[in-house]
Parts: C-alpha cells; structure tokens; sequence
C-alpha cells in the first residue's frame, strides 16, 4: 500500500538493563546451548517493571522529541504479545493515562511480533478518516519475566528480552516519512505455533510454560522426510511483501541504506530474506538485536529507533523494515529519512 502523508515526528524506547549470556550461564539460567542456537549475547530484563510502564516511558519520550502536544494525539494504539497485567484489564489506558493523561481513543492491537506494522496501519487509516485528526501515538512493550515464560528457551532461535517502543505517527512532516507499508497472511501455516496444543483451556489458565521451541519442533518432525512448507512460505511471502514495498515505494534494493528486521538467527536471516533481495547483510542490525533478544513487537522498531538516534542514517536515507509473526503474519515498510532529528541519547532505558 503507497502511505500519502504518513510521517514520523518522534520516535523512542526504553530497554532495561542487559543480562549478558556469559551472567545467565554462571547463574543457571541457561547453558552453552542457548548461545549456539540463539548467537544473542545478551538479553533485556526489566524485573518487576511492568510492560505498560516501559511503554508510558517509551510513549512519553516520543512524544517530547516529536514536537506535538499531548492534546495534539487523537488516537493511541498499544501492541503486545504477553500478559500484561491483572486478566480482563485494559492495559492501554493505563499508558494514555501515564504518556498523554487525555481522553482520546485507545486501541490494544494483538499481531504478535508485527504489532507496531499493524498499528501503524491502522493509525494511518484512522487519521486520513478524518481531516480533523492530526497524529496518532503507537506503542508496544511486553516483559517475558513471568513463571510461565523461559526466555531462554521458550522462543526457537533466539532468547526472549523485555523492553518498549514508540512511535508518533502524524499528518505533519517529521524526521521520517513512511512510503509504503504491506501487512499479509501465509495461513498454510497457522498451525505451526499452535502444533500439538489444545486451544481449550489456555494454556495459561492451567499453569503451562509458553514453548514455541516445542510447538515448532513437533510441527517440523511431522513431515518426517517431506519438506515442511514453512521453510519455502515464509522466505517466500517475505520477499514478495519486500519487493512489493520497494517496487510501490519508488525504490530499488540498491536505495536501501539499512534495513530492521526480527532478533531472530541471522543465518536465518541472511539465506532466506538477504540473499533472495539482493541485499547485503551488512546493511542488517544484527549487532544491536544480538544484545537485546527477540522482543517480540519491539524488534524491528526499537532497531529504527537506534540507527536514528545513533546518526547511523541522514537524510535521504531509506530504511527497509520488515517482520514475521505467528499466524502467518508478514509485514513490511519502506521508510525515507527526510530530516536530522537531533536528539539527545539518554542515559537510561538504552
């Protein structure tokens, strides 16, 4: 889809502090196994901070550096993957309390780990509604640090971190402009996350840990000696959502100046998305991911936000984003640097 006036004015996240691979190996946590699997060096942790308080602080930074006024927000839309706080609680509110403190619309958007896309999306289609509606602020945060959660070996290919993203989405010029966005299914695949779980009671409600790892594992181990689609449908539907977003975009593969994408393998990475598109894996944020961990909706953006605030990418620059999720979820952007933010790094929350 080519985005009309869709722009970034503010941008921020806050990580907690990193648990090095090194640290969670000495105290038990995991073994030499998860860093051969995984390659991540260190994974966020917040402890006791819950994820919609990282999101108030993410939220409340891309606000201040984004130039509008909290009464300038006509929507909010919070992404996440994992529990968020007491069930049947909305945690949205809770973070347009914190962040903003108005009454405007809040969404909760549930897309797994292409979340913010998602949001993006919507946020973009809820402004252009209406020419009196401005900017909208999107955010996800999600803290895996639960007992029914082992972040080093609940996820396949990689370990979970906790941290927060933001986003303000407006109608106005900022430092970035989105050009083009695609969000699509592969539903060959829905079962995969699924394989081998009953969907009644959840999981959660009976005390069972989430495994991915498990669930993937029994999934592929079906097809005995027949190729198992996921590894042909998910490269495949990735590349084509790519390309489509360069082609509507105006941009060629060879425009590319960096590209965000999942914490997950990078050998994944690089044979199924990189070496199909034509793209160096130089261009990745692997090094930054690494030391982070997969945080679900928070991968791709907190990666953008990095490379900005960083000056890693000018003006003119075009920064690929782009994400997979369970479902099949696919999603990605293309998103032109227009101005120099300027912004100061702050000292937490990096």
């Amino acid at each position: 889809m080519r985005l009309q006036d869709v722009h970034i004015a503010g941008a921020g996240m806050y990580l907690p502090p990193p648990l090095t691979v090194e640290e969670a190996i000495r105290s038990g946590q995991c073994d030499e196994a998860v860093r051969t699997e995984t390659s991540v060096t260190a994974v966020r942790v917040a402890g006791s901070v819950s994820a919609p308080e990282l999101a108030a602080r993410a939220s409340a930074e891309a606000l201040r550096r984004s130039g509008h006024a909290a009464e300038e927000i006509d929507a909010f839309f919070y992404s996440n993957a994992w529990h968020q706080g007491p069930d049947g609680w909305s945690p949205q509110y809770f973070v347009l309390r914190e962040a903003l403190g108005t009454d405007v619309p809040a969404f909760e958007v549930r897309q797994g780990c292409n979340g913010v896309f998602a949001a993006m999306d919507l946020a973009a289609c809820y402004l252009n509604a209406s020419p009196e509606r401005g900017a909208a602020l999107i955010a996800a945060a999600d803290n895996w640090g639960t007992p029914l959660v082992d972040r080093w070996r609940s996820a396949p290919g990689s370990a979970l971190g906790d941290g927060a993203t933001a986003l303000v989405v407006s109608k106005r010029p900022g430092f970035a402009e989105v050009l083009s966005l695609n969000l699509g299914s592969v539903t060959e695949l829905e079962e995969v996350d699924r394989f081998g779980e009953d969907l009644f009671p959840p999981a959660c409600t009976v005390g069972k840990v989430m495994d991915h790892r498990t669930r993937s594992r029994r999934y592929l181990e079906s097809f005995e000696t027949r190729m198992p689609p996921i590894v042909t449908l998910t490269p495949a539907a990735t590349v084509k959502a790519v390309e489509r977003t360069l082609e509507e975009a105006g941009v060629g593969a060879a425009d590319v100046t960096r590209v965000c994408h999942v914490n997950v393998s990078e050998a994944y990475l690089r044979r199924f998305v990189f070496a199909p598109l034509g793209l160096s894996a130089d261009i990745g944020t692997f090094a930054f991911g690494q030391g982070n961990g997969h945080m679900a909706a928070n991968d791709v953006f907190s990666s953008f936000v990095h490379v900005v605030e960083t000056g890693q990418v000018r003006a003119g620059d075009n920064v690929l984003l782009f994400g997979t999720a369970p479902g099949q979820s696919i999603a990605a952007a293309l998103v032109r640097i227009t101005g120099e933010p300027g912004w100061e790094i702050p000292a937490e929350g990096r």
